[in-house]
């Protein structure tokens, strides 16, 4: 009589395993680059929906804010190809702290507009412009980075752990949002982003990839 092949739960497990979100966090530099991307994500969503509450309370019109919403990820979809190709030829820590450094930037000036009651619609949403231009090479940039601190087996894990902390820092900016405008206004919102932007441009250059990682881009050796 003939028995089926036995299975091994053994290593299924260990597959398992493998593909589950937190074996990445066994890496120093993964853990300090989640923690930072937790941190800015909170932020980003964050001043998204202190934007939102901003142009509605300057025009009343929800075309309007659904417009400057668009206005900000209009540079996605025109120029996200060209992102790439940018991140692809330089340095990624690099492209990575000065695309950080610059939304930074962008949001404590629009921060000072904002308290200095100096902030219109239409210079709003050129902030957003640019918000949406820069990280059409930010966005690639920090992406491709958290897979350079771990080696290829755990790549599927740096993938996963990086949706984690995106939808947490999703949930989390937006309902820190509305106690942040509620008790200090929309400025606040756009401060505290710009301080999260800086914790990652900070956090960056202290990061070094794994030596199994794989090749790095054409820029690597400029590291």
């Amino acid at each position: 009589m003939f028995l089926p092949s036995p299975r091994h739960p053994d290593r299924r497990a260990a597959r398992d395993e493998d593909r589950a979100p937190w074996r990445a966090l066994r890496h120093t530099g993964m853990r300090w680059w989640s923690a930072a991307n937790l941190v800015s994500n909170a932020g980003t969503w964050m001043q998204l929906t202190a934007q939102n509450l901003l142009v509605l309370h300057l025009t009343g019109s929800a075309a309007a804010t659904g417009l400057s919403l668009s206005v900000q990820a209009a540079p996605g979809l025109l120029f996200g190809v060209l992102g790439g190709s940018v991140v692809d030829a330089w340095p990624r820590r690099l492209t990575a702290t000065v695309s950080q450094a610059l939304l930074a930037l962008v949001g404590f000036l629009t921060a000072a507009l904002v308290l200095t009651d100096q902030l219109s619609v239409p210079v709003l949403m050129a902030l957003g412009a640019v918000t949406g231009l820069v990280a059409t090479v930010d966005a690639p940039a920090c992406a491709l980075l958290g897979n350079d601190l771990v080696p290829p087996k755990d790549l599927p894990s740096s993938i996963a752990l990086g949706s984690v902390v995106s939808g947490a820092g999703r949930v989390g900016g937006t309902a820190l949002a509305g106690v942040v405008v509620s008790w200090w206004g929309p400025g606040a919102a756009y401060v505290a982003n710009g301080v999260s932007f800086l914790a990652v441009a900070a956090v960056i250059p202290f990061l070094r990839p794994h030596p199994a990682a794989g090749p790095q881009g054409p820029a690597a050796r400029a590291r």
